[in-house]
C-alpha cells in the first residue's frame, strides 16, 4: 500500500498540475482522522499561495499531530509526522528494537540470570559464590536491585533529586559494580519494584492510597503502595530507571507494575486520585488498566532516549485470565509495550489443577511447559512480539500444604530449564531471594 501512494500522489500532481502542500502522504493507521478526510488521502493545494499558519490550522482540523514538527530527531512522542523523503508518518517510539537496544555484554547463547540480592553484594562469602557460579557455569547474568521491595534505592548515584535523595541508602557504588561485572563479563539488569513502596509513601502520603482516617492503606505485611495514576508517582520511578541507564546498566527491569493484590475488592473503601481518568467514562477496572499499561509504554519510550530496553514481570496466572484488571493488569497490553516479558511461573505459585497438573509444584517439567506453549501460543498474536525469558523456581515452598510442595534440588531446576529449552526457548531468570542457589545444576 505503502508503495502504491507515492505514485498516485505523483500522477494526481501530473493531472492536476499542483504543489503539494508542506505536510502530505499517508498516515498511520492508528492516526485519528477527521471524517471528511480519507486515510491515504493527499491534499492538494489550489496553486494558490498559502499563509503557513493557515496550513497549520488546516492540519490541526484534519486530526493530523504534528508534535515531531518541534521535536528533534529520535526523541519520542505520541505518534506524528516526522519530515522524510515521502513526509510518511510513523511512530518514533518504535525506532529501535529490542535487537538495536542490546548492549555489548548482551549474551551470544541468551541471557541466563539470577536474583543477586543487594544486601549480599557486600558479603564476602555470598558475592565470591555467586560469581563463582556464573563463573564455572552457563549462567552469564545478575538481577539487582535499584530500588527494593520496600522502596529503597540501592545505589549510590549522584542526584539532587530530593525525593530520591530520601530514598537512597547508598549500598553499592553503581560504577565500581558495574565496571566488576562487565570485566567479568556479566550482563547486569537493574531490577525496579515499582508501583510497590513503603518508603516514598512516607514522604508523599499523596502518592499512596490512604483510609477514612487519613492514614496510609498498607497490605497485611505492612507494605504500602504508590497510586499508579498520578504522574508524580510515574515520574518518580523514571528518573531512577534513567538514573540506572546513565550509570550503565544493560537492562531495566520493572516488578511490580500493578496494583495491589485484590484491590477490586477494597479499592472503593480508599482515599485516591484516579488522575486523568478522574471523570473518564471507563469502568473500574479499564482506568487501572490503562494507567498500567500508560506506564509501561511511557518507561520504554523514555529509556528508548538512552539505548536501553525495559522488561516487566507479570504473574504467570495474568496469561490465563488474560485481563486481570483488579490488579491492573492485562498480558497482552503489557507484552505489546514492553521489550522483554518475565512472567513468574514457579510452580509453587499455581493453583490445583492448573494447566491440567493436579499438583503443580510436584511437575516442574510439565508445568513450566505447559505454561510456554501456551504463552507462545498467545504471544504470536502480539502485534509487537516481546521476549519470553521467564523467571524459575529455585526455592522450595514449603508454606503450600503438606503434601503438596516438595524440596527443589538439582533435579529440580534442571527440569524447569530442560523444559525451556524443550520448548524451543534459550532465556530465562532464576528466582531466590536470599540468593542461595542450588549447586551443581546443569544450567
Amino acid at each position: 500500500m505503502k508503495k502504491i501512494i507515492p505514485l498516485m500522489l505523483a500522477l494526481t500532481f501530473a493531472l492536476a498540475g499542483c504543489n503539494f502542500s508542506e505536510n502530505k502522504g499517508p498516515v498511520e493507521e492508528n492516526i485519528e482522522v477527521s471524517e471528511n478526510k480519507a486515510v491515504g488521502e493527499a491534499e492538494v493545494s489550489s496553486g494558490e499561495e498559502e499563509n503557513p499558519s493557515e496550513d497549520k490550522a488546516k492540519q490541526d482540523k484534519k486530526g493530523l499531530v504534528n508534535q515531531a514538527l518541534e521535536h528533534e530527531e529520535g526523541v519520542p512522542y505520541e505518534v506524528g509526522v516526522t519530515p522524510d523523503d515521502y513526509n510518511m508518518d510513523y511512530d518514533t517510539s518504535r525506532l529501535l528494537s529490542l535487537e538495536d537496544k542490546k548492549s555489548e555484554y548482551y549474551p551470544e547463547d541468551g541471557v541466563k540470570g539470577l536474583y543477586f540480592n543487594s544486601y549480599s553484594v557486600n558479603d564476602p562469602a555470598t558475592f565470591d559464590k555467586i560469581i563463582g557460579l556464573i563463573e564455572d557455569t552457563r549462567l552469564n547474568a545478575v538481577v539487582i536491585d535499584i530500588k527494593d521491595d520496600w522502596g529503597n534505592v540501592t545505589m549510590n548515584f549522584e542526584t539532587d533529586d530530593e525525593d530520591i535523595t530520601y530514598s537512597k541508602i547508598d549500598i553499592i557504588d553503581p560504577e565500581s559494580f558495574l565496571e566488576d561485572m562487565h570485566d567479568r563479563g556479566i550482563y547486569v539488569i537493574g531490577r525496579i519494584t515499582t508501583f510497590k513502596d513503603s518508603i516514598i509513601t512516607e514522604k508523599h502520603p499523596d502518592w499512596g492510597f490512604t483510609l477514612e482516617d487519613g492514614s496510609l492503606w498498607k497490605n497485611g505485611a505492612e507494605e504500602a503502595f504508590m497510586n499508579p495514576f498520578l504522574n508524580e508517582v510515574q515520574d518518580y520511578d523514571i528518573k531512577i530507571a534513567k538514573l540506572a541507564a546513565k550509570a550503565g546498566f544493560d537492562e531495566i527491569q520493572f516488578d511490580y507494575v500493578r496494583f495491589a493484590e485484590g484491590f477490586e475488592t477494597f479499592g472503593d473503601t480508599l482515599e485516591y486520585s484516579r488522575g486523568e481518568y478522574e471523570n473518564a467514562d471507563m469502568e473500574e477496572g479499564d482506568k487501572r488498566v490503562s494507567a498500567i499499561t500508560g506506564f509501561v509504554k511511557r518507561a520504554r519510550e523514555e529509556l528508548q532516549e538512552l539505548n536501553v530496553p525495559i522488561s516487566i514481570d507479570v504473574f504467570g496466572y495474568a496469561l490465563q485470565v488474560g485481563r486481570a484488571d483488579g490488579i491492573g493488569q492485562d498480558f497482552g497490553e503489557m507484552s505489546n509495550q514492553t521489550d522483554i516479558m518475565s512472567s513468574m511461573i514457579y510452580p509453587s505459585h499455581w493453583g490445583a489443577w492448573s494447566f491440567d497438573i493436579e499438583k503443580p509444584d510436584l511437575e516442574p517439567y510439565e508445568l513450566v511447559k505447559r505454561y510456554l506453549d501456551a504463552e507462545q501460543k498467545y504471544l504470536s498474536n502480539i502485534e509487537h512480539k516481546p521476549l519470553s525469558r521467564p523467571w524459575i523456581q529455585d526455592f522450595t515452598a514449603t508454606w503450600i500444604g503438606e503434601g503438596n510442595w516438595m524440596e527443589y534440588d538439582k533435579e529440580a531446576v534442571e527440569a524447569q530449564i530442560q523444559a525451556i529449552y524443550d520448548s524451543g526457548q534459550k532465556e530465562f531468570l532464576l528466582w531466590n531471594a536470599s540468593s542461595d542457589y542450588t549447586m551443581d545444576v546443569e544450567y
